[in-house]
């Protein structure tokens, strides 16, 4: 039943919504078999064989996972644009070293890798911890009969009963990784959700589970039934309630978690009603013993399906996606991984030779990821190099200049040929301010300062040849940061200095920030220390820029435009200017391939990538209502910037300008459009009266 959760789930999300607790399921499932294995080996030998125990676990685990992530490689290379190969292999590799939860929670806590599309290698996350806690849990229970051993020598003398120990070396694992989750997923879900110490409770759970007598053994077969129909329905009422909102593995895994346990503890009573029944069927056999193959499968055909079709998934491509996982699934199990759980070839029988084996498979399996990464990053230092000469050399009609109806000779014919950056190398093209990470998180705040070439900081307007050189603040979020860019040229020509404030995910409002998450706390914690600092130090500012990423703002139109003039109403009333720049065309958060500007020009050539791959302005721009220039028009002060003639005309939005890659993602610029963008951007800050050097 765990799988089919997780199979629809991902085949239809909005059907079931929280089918992802199939995953909580099946780590209780895992950890109650692998902890009764463990007491029945301990029962009888009076210990645990580890090279045994962690051979048995390869050979059950690893050639089926492996086969998946080979056939997914092969595909990647085939039909993935090269685009995303550096992430996809370097998930794949993780996933092939059971590291691929660690990957994804430090990708989770990344603003921009946090936006990663989803690889075929995602699902390994739950294959990751529970390896890991494979190689952890016969320590532990190693661990408990030492001290079983120990306290029998300090007692009586008569020896302690050896589950004894195990028990409570493992309640007490299972108790302090449940105050931990508790704790983790409530101050950030996103990193909590991947980590195995968050998630170690749950196959506590199940393994505490071992130690309980059956139910058979205290409640009649109608009573289990009963209580395993309460079970039943309280799971699936958990798969339709919870959604991508709910806090998990904190407290709401706790209802997932006893109900599974419970499934587990009824068994299977002689009851015609009973909800064990409906395993007992021969499509839930057979679902059950293809289930670890169903899970392997279905991921890598959801997630390449659409590479190899170019279209978003389809509900017959979703059926045939449904058909396809049962098919692979059937011949997996036959072919794979019921000769190699066999160990009867090979000489598998021998653990040493098991390891050896599957050390080969993961020395194989890292070639395949990391020749393509070498080879991509090679391909990018190249395109970076060639990329920083044209933008030093600036020829005429370069970037946004080729929009500029007072330009002359434009298109340039020399830049028919050439896109800066390209796609394989935009990952690179983004605003480098490491430097702006500690002021933006110290207490109190502290501006990033962008000053003199020589690097030499002012602390505010200075006196230059030619006149008063104007200070001014950029506030806001990540697109706030992409304008700060704009400005940079600027900065090194002597017309201005700039202060930077900047905190990925939260514009410059008092509208409330989502507490859910990382970047909501990280948003509402810096604006905290943003307020009483502009209060203090507006004045020493000639203008303060902002803008945001309309698309991921909070609240309803009016709660928007409210909270943006409220804040800006502060600095306004202070008499120094607020200057916003209208936000560039842009999608919300969308995995979809075809929607990230540089897929299609990964797969189009240059001399058609603006036919095919141009943005309708109608669905990228217009739609979204524009809060920043509401709140503008409502807060007296404030002016309205708008450079969307060098974005789009009055039907598209072109991807590429002057020879210019105009986009990163699919809502941010590239820096190096962006810096061409910097004339423009100075011509209309002088235009509503910032001195002019």
């Amino acid at each position: 039943m765990a799988v089919l959760l997780v199979l629809l789930f991902h085949l239809w999300p909005d059907r079931l919504p929280g089918g992802y607790v199939g995953v909580d399921v099946f780590f209780v499932i895992s950890g109650f078999l692998i902890t009764s294995h463990l007491l029945r080996e301990v029962d009888r030998t009076g210990s645990v064989s580890l090279a045994g125990f962690w051979a048995r676990r390869l050979r059950r685990l690893l050639p089926a996972a492996y086969v998946v992530l080979l056939t997914s490689a092969v595909a990647v290379l085939v039909w993935v644009p090269r685009l995303v190969w550096e992430q996809f292999f370097g998930e794949i590799l993780a996933a092939a070293l059971y590291v691929e939860n660690w990957t994804l929670a430090v990708n989770s806590v990344d603003y921009l890798a946090a936006d990663n599309s989803p690889s075929p290698a995602q699902h390994y996350w739950t294959l990751s911890a529970e390896e890991q806690f494979y190689l952890v849990w016969p320590l532990l229970v190693l661990l408990g009969l030492w001290l079983a051993t120990r306290l029998a020598r300090r007692g009586s003398g008569r020896a302690a009963h050896p589950r004894r120990g195990v028990l409570a070396v493992l309640g007490l694992t299972t108790v302090a990784s449940l105050g931990y989750s508790l704790w983790a997923t409530a101050t950030d879900p996103a990193w909590a959700y991947f980590l195995t110490p968050a998630r170690a409770w749950e196959f506590g759970a199940g393994a505490l589970l071992a130690f309980v007598p059956a139910a058979a053994t205290r409640l009649g077969p109608r009573a289990r039934a009963a209580l395993g129909w309460v079970a039943l329905v309280g799971l699936l009422s958990c798969a339709l309630v919870f959604d991508g909102s709910t806090p998990m593995p904190g407290t709401a895994a706790l209802a997932v978690v006893a109900a599974s346990a419970a499934l587990i503890w009824v068994e299977a009573p002689e009851v015609s009603w009973a909800p064990s029944q409906l395993l007992v069927a021969g499509p839930a056999q057979f679902l059950g013993d293809v289930s670890y193959a169903v899970y392997l499968w279905h991921w890598p055909l959801i997630i390449l399906l659409p590479y190899v079709t170019d279209h978003p998934l389809t509900t017959l491509d979703r059926l045939s996606v449904l058909l396809a996982t049962i098919g692979l699934s059937a011949v997996t199990k036959r072919w794979v991984e019921d000769p190699v759980r066999a160990a009867g070839r090979f000489g598998l029988a021998r653990p040493r030779n098991t390891f050896a084996y599957a050390a080969a498979a993961a020395l194989l399996l890292t070639a395949l990821c990391v020749v393509p990464r070498v080879d991509v990053a090679r391909d990018a230092d190249r395109s970076e190099q060639a990329a920083q000469r044209l933008v030093a050399e600036s020829p005429p009609c370069f970037g946004a200049e080729a929009r500029d109806p007072k330009a002359k000779g434009c298109p340039n014919p020399d830049l028919a040929d050439v896109l800066v950056p390209a796609p394989a190398t935009v990952a690179r093209d983004y605003p480098q301010y490491q430097r702006c990470e500690a002021p933006a998180k110290a207490d109190p705040l502290e501006p990033c300062v962008f000053d003199r070439p020589d690097g030499q900081p002012t602390g505010g307007s200075t006196e230059r040849p030619g006149g008063k050189v104007p200070h001014v603040a950029v506030v806001g979020d990540s697109h706030a940061r992409i304008m700060m860019t704009m400005l940079e040229p600027l900065v090194e020509e002597g017309k201005l200095t700039v202060d930077l404030f900047v905190s990925g995910g939260c514009p410059w409002s008092t509208q409330a920030p989502n507490l859910k998450n990382e970047a909501g706390r990280t948003c509402a914690a810096f604006r905290s220390r943003l307020e009483p600092l502009l209060d203090r130090t507006a004045k020493d500012y000639d203008a303060v820029l902002t803008t945001a990423r309309l698309t991921t703002m909070r609240g309803t139109e009016e709660q928007r435009v409210a909270g943006l003039s409220r804040a800006w109403t502060r600095v306004a009333q202070q008499g120094v200017p607020v200057m916003v720049l209208r936000d560039n065309p842009q999608d919300p958060f969308d995995q979809d391939p075809e929607h990230d500007p540089n897929v299609c020009l990964s797969q189009t050539p240059l001399a058609e990538a603006n036919e095919k791959c141009s943005i309708d302005r109608a669905a990228r721009l217009d739609r979204w209502f524009d809060a920043l220039s509401a709140a503008a028009t409502r807060t007296p002060g404030a002016r309205m910037i708008d450079l969307t003639s060098f974005y789009c005309d009055e039907t598209t939005c072109p991807v590429v300008v002057g020879g210019v890659n105009v986009y990163f993602d699919n809502n941010h610029l590239t820096v190096t459009y962006a810096k061409t963008l910097a004339p423009y951007l100075y011509r209309e800050l002088t235009a509503f009266g910032l001195p002019r050097v």
